[in-house]
C-alpha cells in the first residue's frame, strides 16, 4: 500500500519526507503536517511505524508492488493482479532499542548482511505470489481495489515463481545508482490498471530519470534490454550508441520498421465523466485498524512507541491531535494508547474523530 491515492500529491508527499530545505534535517513536523491533511495515509503510517518498518535484514523482509496491474491474455481477457514477494527466509524485525544498538555500531548493517550472505553462497530467495480479481469483482469490496492505500484483504495468493538473488553489483554506481526502475516498464501481457496514483507514477518516474540520468538512460548497460531495440531513434544528450542512418524518424519508406503485433494495449471500454473528485469508497481507517488488531501485544506496544517517538516531537498541537484522531478512528485502543504516550488530550482526540 501507499501513503496517498491522489497522483497530484505525489511530488509534495516526497518533499514532506525529505530533509528540510532550510537546514537539511529530516523533521517529523514536516511529515505529519502533510499526512494530517490526508487521512488515507493512516494505513501506511501504521505499517511503516510497526516493526516491519525496521527490518533486521534485507533478506528477511517481504516486498509488494503497491498497485494493481492487469494481466491480458492473447484473447484480450483481462484480470486485475497484485504482485507480492514473500521471503523464503521469513520476516525478522528490530525494535527501537535494537535499532539504536545495531545501527549505533554499524549503520551499514543491512547492506553488509546482504553482501556477506551472498558472498558466502547463502543466496536469499523470494516467492512471487499474485492476487487475482476479475473486473466484475472490483465492486464486491467495502474498499476500492484500485486504491493504492489498500491491500486486497481476503483475496488468496497464488505462487507463480521464485527469485534467487545470487550476485550483487560489481560497481554500485553503475548497476544501482544508474538503474532506472519505473512502473511503466512493462512486458506484453501486463498493463497498468486505472489506479489513479499509478497513472501519475507512469509519468513521474520516467520524467525524473530524464533529468537524473539523461535522455538516453535506457542505453546504459544496466537499463538496456538484452534484445537490441530496433527503431530509428538516434542521438540526444549523452548518447552512447553508434548510429549513422539518415533516417531518424518513423514511419519511413527508406528504413521501415515492423511493430510487434502483441505490443498493443488491450481494447478497453470506458464510460463515465472526467472529473477531479474524491473516489466514492475512501474507507481511510478500517485496514489500519485491522492491521493493529492483528499484532500481538509486543507488536502493538512497539508500534505505539515508534510512532510516539516522532509524533511526540510535533510542535503544532492541531497537527498532533489531528493525527491522533486518525489513529483513534482506526482503532480506539490504538488511538488512546498513542494519545497517552504523547501526552495528548483524550477528549479532544475523540471529538475530532467524530468528524472524520
Amino acid at each position: 500500500m501507499f501513503f496517498i491515492r491522489d497522483a497530484i500529491k505525489f511530488p509534495d508527499m516526497v518533499h514532506s519526507l525529505k530533509p528540510s530545505p532550510v537546514d537539511n534535517i529530516q523533521d517529523p513536523n514536516r511529515v505529519f503536517d502533510f499526512m494530517s491533511q490526508d487521512p488515507a495515509s493512516t494505513h501506511m503510517l501504521t505499517q511503516v511505524y510497526s516493526d516491519l518498518g525496521t527490518p533486521a535484514s534485507y533478506r528477511k523482509m517481504d516486498g509488494f508492488g503497491v498497485h494493481a496491474y492487469k494481466f491480458v491474455n492473447a484473447k484480450g481477457d483481462v484480470h486485475y493482479v497484485k504482485f507480492n514477494w514473500r521471503s523464503r527466509q521469513g520476516v525478522s524485525s528490530l525494535d527501537l532499542d535494537q535499532v539504536a544498538k545495531v545501527q549505533g555500531q554499524d549503520f551499514n548493517h543491512l547492506t553488509r548482511d546482504l553482501y556477506s550472505a551472498i558472498k558466502a553462497g547463502d543466496y536469499p530467495k523470494w516467492d512471487l505470489a499474485i492476487q487475482v480479481l476479475k473486473p466484475s469483482q472490483l465492486n464486491d469490496f467495502s474498499y476500492n481495489p484500485l486504491d493504492a492505500t489498500k491491500v486486497w484483504e481476503g483475496v488468496p495468493e497464488q505462487k507463480i515463481g521464485t527469485m534467487t538473488l545470487n550476485r550483487m553489483p560489481d560497481n554500485f554506481f553503475q548497476e544501482t545508482e544508474q538503474s532506472a526502475f519505473a512502473p511503466a516498464n512493462l512486458v506484453s501481457g501486463i498493463e497498468p490498471s486505472e489506479d489513479r496514483l499509478l497513472q501519475g507514477r507512469l509519468f513521474a518516474y520516467s520524467d525524473t530519470q530524464f533529468y537524473r540520468l539523461g535522455a538516453n538512460h535506457q542505453q546504459l548497460p544496466i537499463n538496456r534490454p538484452l534484445v537490441p531495440v530496433v527503431s530509428n531513434n538516434q542521438d540526444g544528450a549523452m548518447n552512447i550508441g553508434k548510429t549513422v542512418s539518415n533516417v531518424n524518424y518513423e514511419p519511413s519508406s527508406q528504413a521501415p520498421k515492423t511493430m510487434a503485433a502483441e505490443a498493443r494495449a488491450v481494447t478497453t471500454a470506458l464510460e463515465g465523466t472526467v472529473q477531479q473528485k474524491q473516489i466514492e469508497k475512501t474507507d481511510n481507517f478500517s485496514q489500519a485498524g485491522n492491521f493493529y488488531r492483528s499484532l500481538d501485544a509486543k507488536g502493538k506496544t512497539n508500534l505505539v512507541r515508534n510512532l510516539a517517538a516522532d509524533l511526540g516531537a510535533v510542535r503544532d498541537s492541531a497537527v498532533k491531535h489531528k493525527m491522533l484522531a486518525h489513529f483513534y478512528k482506526a482503532d480506539s485502543e490504538y488511538g488512546m494508547a498513542l494519545t497517552r504516550a504523547v501526552k495528548g488530550d483524550e477528549q479532544r482526540v475523540k471529538q475530532l474523530a467524530t468528524k472524520l
